[in-house]
């Protein structure tokens, strides 16, 4: 004759077995967690590296100026802030972190001036600048209230007919205050950007950037990285 289980044994088994339930449940919800917390970070990470290298290439860029067989003369001189060729220059805005602000031109349409067009195959004329849309080879980039921005200089920010002094009012600090086409880099809703610093390093021959950042709805997730630009045209 078969005895089966008692009652007491049968509640043991359940307790067990829910124990065992409640363990596993707990197992599976932390791993979910971590792995979250994993593609958050990753997903914050990815994005900052975009950014760095993002300003990194435009930075690579500062004073560059295509060398034009057909041109008489050149504005680019206009522009520069000292005698070496100075094309880039690092500040901040009223009230902002030091360093947090970078300013910078290059011939990005590689005509040979700073400026998409030019007529008689000249930019200057008597010392004074004769190209159009000279706002459109002016960059920058900075931090305000906890996000990078990036500038594109209005037509209005600088004088098209101007001369040594004038032409360089588009690298000076006044530049990285409010106004003047700065627009987020990044989508505010996602992103507090903590930190953006530029250094000139090797005797002004590169520029360390430093970046560090968090999730706007994770705060907790943190990232920050920096790098070396060489400055090639400087």
């Amino acid at each position: 004759m078969k005895k089966g289980q008692t009652l007491l044994a049968l509640m043991i088994s359940l307790a067990i077995s829910s124990a065992l339930l409640l363990v596993v449940s707990r197992f599976y919800t932390n791993i979910q967690v971590q792995n979250r917390q994993m593609l958050l970070r990753l997903k914050l990470q990815a994005e900052l590296q975009r950014t760095i290298q993002l300003i990194g290439k435009d930075l690579r860029r500062a004073g560059f100026r295509a060398l034009n067989n057909k041109l008489i003369e050149s504005n680019v001189s206009l522009f520069e802030l000292d005698e070496k060729g100075l094309a880039l220059f690092i500040s901040q805005a009223n009230n902002a972190p030091k360093n947090s602000c970078a300013l910078f031109f290059y011939d990005l349409n590689a005509n040979g001036c700073i400026g998409e067009k030019f007529t008689k195959n000249t930019c200057l004329n008597g010392g004074q600048n004769v190209a159009k849309g000279i706002e459109k080879e002016f960059f920058g980039y900075k931090l305000n209230n906890k996000m990078i921005e990036t500038k594109q200089t209005y037509k209005s920010a600088i004088n098209a007919k101007c001369q040594s002094t004038e032409c360089q009012k588009a690298l000076q600090q006044t530049a990285c205050n409010a106004g003047g086409g700065w627009t987020d880099l990044l989508d505010e809703n996602e992103y507090e950007i903590t930190h953006l610093q530029f250094h000139l390093v090797a005797e002004g021959k590169g520029v360390e950037i430093q970046l560090a950042g968090s999730l706007k709805s994770h705060p907790a997730i943190q990232y920050e990285t920096a790098m070396v630009v060489a400055l090639w045209n400087q």
